[in-house]
């Protein structure tokens, strides 16, 4: 892609409204600043009146004005004259001032209440000004009608909005015909706040929003549309910034994002009803933004059946610690659809706390799908970050690895893990540095196989990138305490006078990792037999004399000792520390959450649910912003909300399974036996 040719293209496709040159006050069509009157009449008279006569500009004057939806017309710009122009939404009465209309809710069409500002087939259409827009939402208004599982160990509380999302998803994914998919009053469905349909030549110039109900701006089938030093600032469930749905043409620039949710997603239809309208999100320039609060700075997805192509995004600032991800590429095998032909450039990610750069397949509804989805030709260059639990995380299915990727001239510094690189094809890594390591490089190296005198191990080494030769180097610990070199292949037979192994490896530039220590043990029987608790004590995530029977319901206290030992020396703690201190520690590092109560009770046993969690915060790859999707099993209906996406992850990545009637479980409480697979599972996919 050459990146200033794309820029030209995009800027080719975008055209200004063109809007008569004609004011009008609102205050001539009988609004009233400041009056406790709801004005929703006087404010659809004016821009009705003047659409019809040519069109032209409805100014509002300084003043608070109260109102219910309103709905633009071709040829009218609705103007806020002043920054003291304060257009506010009801949050009463709903079905009185939110009328039905077809929308989109979650890029689904349907019929639901109005969103507050509205358009659908108009054309040469603007709001502009200083002014605010504020959309009612608060704590006991809209937003109380959803409960957003922002993390692993989320609460389990009621969400009024959730029967309904499925009810939605169930009609889409059956085809039911649009009319008959009806929401609105006694529904909880939440509007979006500007949502323009099928519009061509929108001009979003200056003004801010905040408190919105749901998605912020949200463009959807529009054609040219420009969105220009607006600010967004909203933070309750699913407020994402701005979300150009299926639009061609779209230029974001100039903008200030705060939000609680995505700040910009594109997107272009969900599941069945996207496939079938086939319409991409495409030729999108995002420039000269900044990034604050969010999950995401700049995603694309998850709604994205469509398609995302030709998206160039640079000179941006992402500034805040809050931010989760500067850009995220988020789909699953349900909504399918392509990443392709993006460009990330020159910015500068001050502060984030997930990831600069993250991409997934196995966002909400994971493998759990026949449409399989696609990332290539995605270039990253010229970014330097701070922070993280990863410099860069993209993973994809192994049967569609990412293709095209470049990533050139990156710097990160500050992050826990470097990078996740699952499935990339041929990649091109020019001058990244993470943590100060150069890639692409050897990644995590393990010992396979259980150490005993005579025993065949095995060096397994992941790449970060692309793959090179290794050189490896064994050593053992002898009888006497110290350290030999012993070996300088990939396969290592252990001595009989050795009583710990570990491995190095390093690859063809130079780079060079280094395995956990292995103990090696003492065995009269046939190591087979008992391989995955003999890994355990030999990694030493259980002692020798550890006596816990098989079928033993596990403690949290017991689970806790298990979880800590992941660290190097148990964390410090001793092997007598009472359990409550274990317990604590482990909620600390979120490998554990508090009881219901707030306690610790390191007695009480662990349910196979927690423990899908407790496998997914332990394994290394950290998924933020978990959902309350349910993974498919035949008792899915009876998994918590809370833990519902962590159950999916779990088994798709093998740490868990179903039983054979395709049962998971979900309140069972776990087993030693069971422990000791899942832990030895997590610590294998770890590296460990």
């Amino acid at each position: 892609m050459d990146r200033l040719k794309l820029r030209e293209t995009i800027l080719r496709k975008i055209e200004k409204p063109v809007i008569p040159d004609k004011r009008y006050s609102v205050l001539e069509f009988g609004a009233e600043p400041d009056s406790s009157r709801i004005q929703t009449e006087a404010f659809q008279f004016a821009i009705d009146h003047i659409s019809e006569t040519g069109g032209g500009i409805v100014c509002v004057p300084a003043g608070k004005y109260l109102t219910g939806a309103i709905t633009l017309r071709s040829r009218v710009e609705l103007h806020l004259e002043s920054a003291d122009t304060l257009i506010q939404f009801v949050n009463e009465e709903l079905e009185k001032h939110y009328p039905l209309v077809f929308s989109h809710w979650e890029a689904t069409p349907c019929y639901n209440y109005s969103p507050l500002i509205y358009a659908c087939d108009a054309h040469d259409i603007a709001v502009t000004g200083p002014g605010v827009f504020d959309g009612g939402a608060d704590v006991a208004h809209w937003w109380n009608w959803h409960h957003q599982v922002e993390n692993a160990w989320s609460e389990d509380l009621p969400d009024l909005q959730l029967e309904d999302r499925k009810l939605l998803r169930k009609m889409n994914q059956e085809g039911v015909a649009v009319e008959k998919r009806v929401f609105g009053p006694g529904h909880y469905l939440r509007p979006n706040f500007v949502q323009p349909i099928r519009c061509k030549r929108v001009l979003f110039e200056g003004f801010t929003l905040k408190h919105s109900p749901m998605w912020q701006l949200n463009p959807v089938m529009c054609e040219s549309i420009t969105v220009d030093g607006v600010t967004l600032s909203s933070h309750g469930s699913n407020n994402d910034g701005c979300d150009p749905e299926s639009c061609h043409g779209v230029y974001i620039r100039n903008c200030r994002f705060d939000t609680g949710d995505d700040c910009i997603s594109l997107k272009s239809g969900r599941d069945r009803d996207g496939r079938e309208a086939n319409k991409a999100c495409e030729y999108i320039l995002i420039e000269n933004n900044e990034f604050a609060d969010g999950h995401g700075g700049i995603a694309l997805g998850s709604e994205m059946s469509g398609g995302i192509r030709c998206v160039l995004a640079e000179f941006n600032r992402f500034s805040s610690p809050n931010l989760t991800y500067a850009l995220r590429l988020k789909t699953n095998a349900r909504r399918g659809g392509k990443v392709e032909d993006v460009i990330l450039a020159d910015s500068v990610m001050e502060h984030v706390h997930g990831a600069a750069v993250h991409g997934t397949m196995l966002y909400e509804d994971g493998r759990n799908g026949d449409d399989l989805p696609v990332f290539r030709n995605i270039t990253i260059e010229n970014v330097t970050a701070h922070g993280g639990d990863y410099g860069i995380f993209l993973e994809a299915f192994e049967e569609v690895p990412i293709t095209g990727l470049i990533l050139r001239n990156i710097r990160i510094d500050g992050a826990e893990q470097c990078m996740r690189s699952m499935n990339w094809k041929e990649p091109v890594i020019e001058n990244v540095v993470i943590n100060g390591k150069f890639f692409p490089r050897i990644g995590k190296l393990r010992i396979a196989g259980v150490p005993y005198k005579g025993a065949s191990l095995k060096a397994l080494v992941e790449f970060c990138g692309e793959r090179t030769e290794c050189n490896y180097c064994w050593e053992m610990k002898t009888t006497c305490g110290r350290w030999e070199q012993a070996g300088g292949e990939a396969v290592f037979t252990v001595p009989s006078d050795c009583t710990a192994v570990r491995v190095s490896a390093r690859d063809a530039y130079g780079n060079c990792e280094y395995s956990r220590e292995y103990r090696v043990l003492e065995y009269n029987k046939d190591p087979e037999e008992d391989t995955e608790r003999a890994r355990m004590i030999c990694r030493g995530f259980l002692q020798t004399d550890d006596n816990t029977g098989e079928e033993q319901m596990l403690s949290r206290g017991a689970l806790a000792k298990i979880l800590l030992a992941f660290g190097s020396n148990h964390e410090g703690m001793e092997k007598n520390t009472a359990e409550e201190s274990w317990v604590e520690r482990a909620i600390q590092k979120g490998l554990l959450a508090r009881a219901e109560d707030g306690g610790l009770h390191p007695e009480r046993t662990v349910s196979r649910q927690e423990m899908a969690t407790v496998a997914m915060q332990a394994c290394g790859v950290n998924y933020r912003n978990a959902s309350s999707t349910m993974p498919v099993c035949a008792d899915s209906a009876e998994v918590s909300n809370n833990y519902g996406t962590n159950v999916a992850r779990a088994l798709y990545f093998g740490f868990m399974t179903l039983d054979e009637a395709g049962r998971f479980r979900p309140t069972a409480p776990v087993t030693m036996k069971e422990t000791v697979r899942i832990i030895n599972r997590v610590a294998d996919f770890a590296g460990m």
